[in-house]
This record gives structure tokens, sequence and C-alpha cells, in this order.
């Protein structure tokens, strides 16, 4: 039977070149063989197989020869990655001539340097046979044939030999320039470039005839393909990360992982790709690429990124007209192997242009950075000959390596050679060479030392004192010590001067307070000490006498003299120090109570009859001693010295020149400690924690009223919660001198309320501030008070001054300036307690007040006692006289009240008026 084929056969004789032949499979089972699908082919509809069960695909080529000679012709089936392929050449009666396997590890053709299956089919003259390819798939391939003549394939072999010559060529130039050049220059782009290359030659080889059979091509044709396009895009991509540094990390992970994937997805698809996907693959990756560029490209050389933009796309135009010569996918492109072997070699070429640009810009900045560098080093150099310090460099066992002129100046060198030959070992500038081995070991510790002092010696053997500050570094797998020394020898005896002086009295030599104390905490934090802790506390007597009669500088010298004198007793058995003025500490820990109060004893006879002179006169002083056995009682240092100074002001209140030992059940020495406790809590309660001010009106007794008057009264709220009146802290203010930081708080606490209150201040006549005697003599106040009416919004007029009449009989003097004073700023005084002191009429002829306040014991006894009537009349004849107002104080009921009145006095005041209140309660009268 003779086959009636689906399309006219091919005249071999017209094939003149190369004809591609566009054939529709037929699909069919498997286990149908070629006569089954003749026979098919023979029916009237065509083949009528169930499609389902289709895997095997016929492609029939009829051909035949009317040419009076012989015809040899090549189909080839340019496929990238082979399939096997079963060959069937029936001559004109259907019968089988040959029977061909195109199979892994069953190739009966023989090879060609082509792609793909290559038959070779001659037809005699007047012939007709026809070939059959059955290709067993699972779906429907791509089974492109082409048809050549002898001479056609012939020149198409030479050709495809020739260029793939020429891109082998050009690659392996490429290839083995970059190798060696990144052997010489040690750079990641030359590397990646050669990796590139590396990879085409690799896949222009795995794609030729006879290296696709020995790879079994035709098995894992589409996994060594895979394989090559991941190494070529991730050697790419590297070549990307190499020329643009500033690439982030997280970045470069993102840019290497996508070649994986496009492995992934087109390799082991999860679902149906389009076929043009495959296209995409290499375009899509250097437009990454390129935006990678852009991003991140150096803006000193903007043409790289361009040039690079320009190579991925000769690059992209490459991969297109390769794949476009095996793929079915329908591209408006032109199979054009030597426009594809073109673009990939212009592309390859301008990625080494870029390479070399960015090597370029990369050595132009090394040599910016290497002259920036010489230029630095150059004033670093400069710095280093000029620096005023002492700088060096020298090997870990002392050898010195490098010094600067200050060096040479600094331990007495003339020169540099000098000293580089003199000096064997650096050591040498250590007083002690023992010092560098325990600084070489703090550095190997710590790595740096900075601001060490050290005693140093000089070439001529002196010593002196330097800081030095020096460190570790390494060079050329050396360990090296460099170091800068300054002299500090004038700070040194500056800070050891600062030292004795802060911890010595500057006139006497001896321990100061603050050194004494230390000593004495220091004996207190003791354990178990073996003698007991005895304070001595010394105060001279009749000082004053010497300091008043011949001037400080004999005081001064009589201190020395008598402190040296006291030393030499103490014979290194204690310690002494200056506490004070005319007073010295003495604490011994080496004695017993006994031995310690007969060395205080002989001290006070010794001073007793020791004799001062100057300047022809002769001074006898005394020496009274407070002795306390600190281990007998539970205190701590202050305590201590508290209670030793209590120890000798008892012994001066006994009679001078004695010794003291504390007694804790002494009711004198409770009474003393008693006073001290008060000032205790007054310097509290001046810091705001106990004073309270009250206050308490007085009233007109014959006129009208023209606002309110009132005193300002001190109360101190003590711990148990009662409040204390000033009679019984005073005197204690009076003999230690507080006085006038409680008038201070007073009147400041008693301004900032009255601004505080300005409705108050409005109505307010006289607010009657206390102010004692010896606050009046105190300057500071004085300025206190003249800086506090220039910055308050308080009247002058509107503050009268209370003083005592006590106090004023013994500082008229500082009253009077303090009167005319403040005076001027219009503010009132008047004379307190009038009548309780003896020299009342002195006073109140002698002081400018506008105010007499009559005592209280006289105004008591007003009604019973006609004496005190006529004293109280005699005040107010007295009053009247210099045309000042009285004030009779303690009124304590409505007779006494009307009495007043009757005798002409101005003012009263006493509970029948107003009782003392909390001036924050304040309320008009």
């Amino acid at each position: 039977m003779s086959l009636q084929p689906t399309r006219a056969a091919i005249e071999l004789s017209d094939v003149s070149a190369t004809q591609n032949v566009d054939i529709a499979p037929v699909s069919a089972p498997a286990y149908l063989g070629y006569q089954d699908i003749l026979q098919a082919l023979q029916q009237p509809g065509g083949p009528n197989f169930n499609l389902s069960q289709a895997t095997r695909y016929w492609y029939i080529l009829p051909l035949q020869n009317t040419s009076g000679r012989e015809h040899t012709t090549f189909i080839s089936n340019p496929r990238l990655i082979p399939v096997p392929t079963t060959i069937y050449l029936l001559d004109e009666k259907d019968r089988i001539i040959n029977v061909i396997n195109y199979d892994v590890d069953d190739y009966e053709l023989p090879h060609t340097f082509t792609p793909g299956l290559t038959l070779p089919v001659s037809l005699a003259p007047a012939t007709k046979n026809t070939v059959m390819f059955s290709v067993e798939t699972d779906t429907l391939p791509h089974f492109p044939l082409v048809l050549r003549s002898e001479a056609a394939f012939s020149h198409h072999v030479h050709e495809r030999l020739l260029l793939h010559g020429v891109m082998a060529g050009g690659l392996i130039v490429l290839l083995v320039y970059f190798a060696l050049s990144h052997l010489y220059q040690q750079t990641g782009a030359r590397f990646w470039l050669a990796g590139t290359c590396l990879v085409l030659l690799a896949l222009l080889a795995s794609l030729q005839e006879p290296v696709a059979r020995w790879l079994s091509f035709m098995q894992y044709g589409e996994y060594i393909l895979s394989g090559l396009g991941i190494a070529f895009l991730f050697a790419l991509g590297k070549f990307t990360h190499a020329l643009f540094g500033r690439i982030p990390l997280w970045l470069r992970i993102i840019n290497l992982s996508l070649p994986l994937v496009i492995l992934l997805v087109s390799v082991l698809p999860l679902w149906p790709l389009p076929a043009y996907i495959e296209f995409l693959c290499i375009p899509v990756y250097g437009a990454l690429q390129i935006l990678l560029c852009v991003l991140f490209q150096d803006r000193r050389i903007l043409s790289l990124s361009r040039l690079l933009g320009v190579a991925w796309l000769l690059l992209s135009l490459s991969w297109a007209l390769f794949l476009v010569q095996f793929s079915a996918v329908a591209l408006p492109l032109v199979a054009a192997p030597v426009s594809a072997a073109a673009a990939l070699l212009s592309g390859m070429c301008i990625l080494a242009i870029c390479v070399l640009l960015a090597e370029r810009n990369l050595s132009r900045q090394q040599i910016n950075t290497q002259a920036r560098t010489i230029d630095d080093l150059n004033v670093f150099y400069h710095l280093f000959q000029n620096s005023a310090e002492g700088l060096y460099t020298s090997a870990l066992d002392g050898t010195l390596k490098t010094i600067n002129p200050a060096m040479c100046t600094l331990f007495g060198y003339d020169d540099e050679p000098q000293m580089l030959r003199s000096v064997t070992d650096t050591s040498d500038f250590y007083a002690d060479p023992g010092q560098r081995d325990v600084l070489v070991g703090e550095l190997l510790e710590n790595k740096t030392v900075t601001g060490r002092e050290i005693m140093g010696r000089k070439a001529d053997g002196t010593q002196f004192w330097f800081s030095i500050s020096c460190q570790l570094h390494k060079d050329k797998g050396e360990t090296y010590l460099s170091g800068s020394i300054i002299d500090v020898t004038d700070k040194k005896l500056s800070d050891i001067n600062l030292n004795y002086m802060a911890t010595h009295d500057p006139l006497t030599g001896i321990y100061n307070r603050r050194e004494f104390e230390a000593a004495l905490k220091a004996a207190f934090a003791q354990p178990d000490p073996v003698q007991p802790i005895i304070l001595l506390y010394l105060d001279l007597d009749r000082f004053k006498a010497v300091n008043d009669t011949c001037g400080h500088k004999a005081g001064d010298s009589l201190i020395k003299e008598l402190a040296g004198q006291l030393n030499t007793l103490l014979e290194n058995r204690g310690t002494l120090a200056r506490l004070g003025g005319d007073e010295f500490g003495i604490l011994i820990t080496t004695l017993s109570q006994t031995a310690a109060y007969k060395l205080a004893n002989r001290m006070v006879e010794s001073v007793r009859e020791y004799r001062f002179s100057w300047e022809n006169h002769v001074f006898t002083v005394g020496l009274s001693i407070g002795l306390l056995n600190a281990s007998k009682y539970e205190c701590d240092p202050d305590q201590a010295l508290f209670m030793a100074d209590a120890a000798c002001y008892l012994a001066k209140q006994q009679g001078r020149n004695q010794v003291y030992c504390y007694q804790r059940h002494d009711e004198r020495l409770q009474k003393y400690e008693q006073e001290l406790d008060w000032v205790h809590v007054l310097n509290k309660a001046i810091q705001g924690e106990g004073f309270e001010l009250f206050y308490q009106h007085y009233r007109p007794l014959n006129s009208v009223p023209r606002g309110d008057c009132y005193e300002i009264l001190l109360r101190l709220r003590l711990s148990d919660g009662t409040l204390a009146a000033p009679a019984s802290f005073l005197p204690t203010a009076e003999r230690y001198n507080v006085t006038a930081r409680l008038d201070r708080y007073v009147i400041q606490q008693t301004f900032s309320w009255l601004e505080a209150n300005p409705a108050y201040l409005e109505q307010l006549q006289y607010c009657n501030i206390n102010i004692n005697g010896q606050s009046l003599a105190d300057k500071d106040l004085r300025r206190f008070l003249l800086t506090l009416f220039e910055r308050s919004p308080v009247p002058g007029d509107k503050i009268c001054f209370d003083i005592s009449e006590t106090t004023a009989s013994a500082h008229k003097m500082p009253i009077q300036e303090f009167i005319e004073t403040f005076g001027a700023l219009g503010c009132h005084f008047a004379l307190d307690n009038f009548g309780s002191g003896f020299s009342s009429y002195a006073c109140i002829k002698e002081l400018s007040v506008q105010c007499l306040k009559i005592d209280g014991s006289f105004v008591k006894g007003l009604l019973s006692d006609p004496l005190d009537s006529a004293i109280i009349s005699s005040f107010k004849n007295i009053a009247q006289a210099r045309d000042i107002t009285t004030v009779a104080l303690c009124v304590e009921d409505e007779s006494t009240l009307t009495q007043l009145g009757r005798l002409g006095i101005d003012y009263a005041q006493g509970n029948v008026i107003a009782s003392p209140a909390p001036l924050s309660e304040f309320k008009a009268l």
C-alpha cells in the first residue's frame, strides 16, 4: 500500500541551501507502530485517535528526487535540549529501509558540530522516500526541522565552527586577562568577570556535539543549563557588588537570591508559566542590577552606571537572539547567531571597560588619599619635631627607636643621635628602673596608660618628676610602645606644698583642724585599741592681752613659739594640731589616761613658766586643758571633740591654768553642754526648722487709731512641740554671737510676710521688730538691711526697730550709727524696757529715738504703788520734753489701761488689748 502523504513531497533538487519545514505532528498512543500511523493517514477523515492517550508524536516528511542524479540532504532538529527520537526511513512502498535510534546512550547517528539531531538522507535518481520521526513524550514538543543541501550543510558547519571559535577565543582572552590581572590587583570585579567568562565557555561547549552526548545532555540538559545560568547570574551579581561597595548587605542577599528563585521557578514549576518567561529572566535581572547602580553609584563617576546599563542591554539582546534559535515562541526576532555572539562579546567588553573605569576612579581616590596621608604625615612629623612634649617610641624590651628634640632637652642630651647612642634601655629614664616593668605590665593589661607621674633621671643623674602617657601598637608584626613625657616637677612640688598646706597650719607648721579630725576618725575606726583614745583640748589664757597690746604680729609669734614648745613636750607620743586662734588639740593613742594626765600637767606648768617678750613688753600666759578618755564613753569623733572642748571650758571656769578630766555627771559640765545644745538648736532653727513668728497688737489710748500697730515676737518650736520664749534661748545666743543671725532671720521673714500680704501692708502704721545690741554692731547685718530696703516695697516709715535699754547702754556708738543710717530711710526707733537699767536717762538723752516702751515692772504695780505711778509720770514728762511717744508694756486689765490714759501715756500693749498670736493667722485689731 502506497502512502498518500498529507502534504506534497519535497523535491530534493529544489533544496539548494537551507529550508525550514513546518510539519503538523500526528498524535497517537505509544503502542501504535509506524504502519498503524500510515494506515490511519489513508482513512477518509484522517487519523482518529483518542488524544487523551496520546504520548507519541509522529512527524512525517516525504522526500523525492526526480532529477537524473543522486542528491544528499541533511535534516536537522536544532533543539537546545534534544529529545529521544526514533527515525524510520521508508521506500516508495512504505517498506523500511532503515530504523535509527537517537536516545540516551543509543546514538546511531554520527555526531556533527551542530546542536541536536542531524540526519543525512541520500536519494537515488527518480526515487521517493519517506522519513518518519517518532517522539515519545507527555506533552507536544517543539520539533523544528531544517533541510540543507550538502553544500549548505558544509557551509553551515564551517560557519558555526568559525563563530564558536571566535566566541571561544574572545572569552578565553577575557578569561585569561581577568584571571591574571586579578592575581596582580586582587580586585573582586575582575575575579567575578573571569568567573562569568568561564561559565560562558562551559555553556558554549556543552551545546555542541559530541560534548552534549558526553554530558548526557538529552537527560540532564535542563539541569546543566539551569546550573550554568544560575552561576552566570550569580557571578554578575557579585560583579555588581564589587563595583558598588555602598550596596547594603540585605540588598546584596536579595540580589544573590534571585537567580536561585529563577532556577526553582523554571525547573520546578508549581503552576503553568508562560513560555516567554525564559526570555525575561536575564533582562529582569539586568534591570535590577542597573537599578542598584543608579541608587548606589559614585557621583564622581556617573558614566559607570550608564555603561553598565548598555552592557546589560547587550547581554539581554544576546540572550534573546540565542534563544530564538531553539524556541517556539513567536517573537519579532530573526535567528542571528552572529548577532548574538557579537552582542555577548560586546557586553563582556563593556563590562571590562566598567571595571577599568571603576579601578581608575579607585586609583584616583587612593592617590588623593595617599596625598592627604603624606600631608598628614608631614604635619605629624612637623608636630612630632616641634612638640613641647617629649615623644618617643621603643620596643617592649626597652630598645629606644625614635625620639623628638623635646625628648632630648627633657633628659639633658644635646641632640637625637647622641641620645639614641647613649640610651640603650628606656629603663634609664626612671630613677627606679623597676618602674618601667610596672608600667609595661599595666600596658599589657590595659593597652594604655595616661598621666602616670614617675620620678625620672636625666643624663647628668639629676632627678625630676615627669608625667608619662603611652600605649601599645603593632607594626609589621612587632609590638611597640609609644609615649609622651612632660616635665611636671614644678607641679609635683606645688602639689606637695598644697598637700602640706591642706594638712598643716601655715603659722605653726603643726597639723590643722582638718587633719586632726581625720586622725581622730581613723583612731575611732581602729578595732579594739590596746591603749585608750585620749583627747586633750588646749586653750591659751590671757592671749588676747598680747594681741591687744602689741598687735597680731606679736600674737602670731607667741602662738608659733608655744606650738613648738608643746610639740617638744609631746615627743611624738601623739598628734598635735592647731584647732583655732589660740586653741590646740592633742590626740594620744599610746599612753594610759594617767600618763596623759601627767603629760597635760607638764604642759600647763611649762606654759605657766614661759615668758614672752615683745618690744620691751614681757607677758605671762596660761594654759587650760580639757582631758577626755574617749574610750570610756559611747561617742563619735565629733562628739568626742565637743566633750573635750566642754572639759576645757570647765578648766577655764575653775580658775584657768589647770587640767580638767571630763566627768559626765558634773552639773557645771551639763549646764555648759546644754548651752551648746541650745546653740545647735538655734542654728538648725535658723535654717528654717523651728522658728515661728508671732505678733501682738498695741493701740493708742488718747487718739483715734491710724492703722495697725503690732510688735513681731519670736518663738522656738522645740522637739516636744512646746514653744520656747526668747528668754529661754536669747542669753545663749548672745553668749555665742548668734543674735545677728536671729535678727536677720526675723527681719527677712517679716518683710516676706508683708510683701506677700499687700492689704495688711497698706493698713499698717507701725511694725515693731526687736533688734539686739550685738546685731546693731554687725556690719553684715547693716548691709543686708540696706539691700532689703532697696529691693522691698515695704516703706521705712512703717518699720520701728525696738532696741533694748540694757544693750543700748553697752553699744551706744554703733547704735547711734545704725539709727542715723536707717533713720534717713524713714525708720523709727524705740527704746525697749525703758527704766529697767541704771542708764535710762543717759540713753534717752544720747540716742535719737522716737518712742519709749515703759518696762512692764512699773506698769504691773501702777494701781497699788504710788511710786510706780510717779515714775511712769516722770517717763511721760521726759518723753514729752523730747517729743517722743510712750508705750506701756504688760497691760493686763482695764483699770490699768484707764489709769495709763489718765497719765497721758500714748499707747498700751498687753493681753488686755490682744494676746500674742501666730503671724500666719493675723487679724486686724
